[in-house]
């Protein structure tokens, strides 16, 4: 059999398994739930906006989102900006819209949801044992809160400082908490420059697909050490290494920030997956 039918019968496969073990679409999954923030969010934004049309398209989306030789230009902005045409230089607004819809799409697999965000924070829940102060740091949607607020019946979250660039997701942040009154404490930095934490109050850091966009991450990690006082304060950190350098991975090489943490005191208490929780230990 050649390179290329393998290649075909193994996609087709992974399709086939996806869509009966990982795909959850049901009327009472996580996505249902998160897609219908999404339409919430986006009537307070296009007050004339059509469900109706906003299914379709969304579906539509989602069906051709996995060729990747489909252009989905058009259907993204159908989808989460249905005036575009009036302004062809919302255009130029394609990454964050993109963006937007990949967080969405995340939640169609509930496995990928527990493993990368919702079992961190069960965790956290658990082991810090008191109402967390979220410190969330370019994180895109927050799954790993949206997933627990919806599946718990008892309140976890205390407060949320969301630190992350001005794009749209962070917009959705902003609406999301307000609709379930959750003090937020938003600060927007721009793109690949370091934010800072000073002055911040928080005993969780969710910091995962971050620090690969930075053009200095050390200095963040910096900070994280010198701010964290709380002795249950827990750092859930993804320093893994990110392959090559590219236009958005400009500080792929993470693993050398672990020393920092390992030489100020900081150790390792669980793992999941490229996400490491590190605690302080105690003098």
């Amino acid at each position: 059999m050649s390179k290329l039918k393998v290649y075909i019968l193994n996609l087709s496969l992974k399709k086939i398994y996806n869509s009966l073990f990982l795909n959850d679409f049901k009327k009472n999954s996580y996505f249902s739930h998160l897609k219908e923030l999404y339409f919430e969010f986006l009537s307070t934004k296009f007050p004339k906006i059509r469900r109706d049309d906003f299914e379709n398209s969304l579906n539509s989306l989602i069906v051709k989102s996995s060729n990747q030789n489909e252009d989905t230009t058009e259907l993204l902005y159908n989808v989460f900006e249905p005036n575009f045409k009036d302004n062809l230089n919302n255009y130029y607004k394609l990454f964050e819209k993109n963006t937007f819809f990949r967080f969405l799409e995340y939640s169609i697999n509930i496995k990928l949801i527990k493993k990368k965000y919702s079992d961190v924070y069960n965790f956290a829940i658990k082991e810090i044992n008191e109402p967390l102060d979220i410190l969330e740091i370019g994180g895109g949607v927050p799954h790993g809160l949206i997933f627990n607020n919806w599946e718990k019946e008892k309140s976890f979250c205390k407060s949320l400082i969301y630190i992350e660039a001005d794009m749209l997701h962070s917009e959705f942040v902003t609406w999301y908490c307000k609709k379930n009154s959750i003090p937020l404490d938003k600060q927007i930095f721009p793109a690949a420059e370091v934010p800072t934490i000073k002055n911040f109050n928080y005993n969780f850091v969710f910091a995962k697909d971050i620090f690969e966009h930075l053009d200095k991450p050390e200095k963040l990690i910096d900070e994280l050490i010198f701010y964290t006082k709380n002795p249950k304060t827990l750092l859930c950190l993804d320093l893994e290494h990110k392959g090559a350098y590219t236009t958005q991975h400009i500080s792929p090489n993470l693993p050398v920030l672990k020393k920092k943490l390992i030489d100020n005191n900081f150790e390792v208490i669980k793992k999941f997956e490229e996400v490491h929780v590190w605690k302080k230990i105690s003098n």
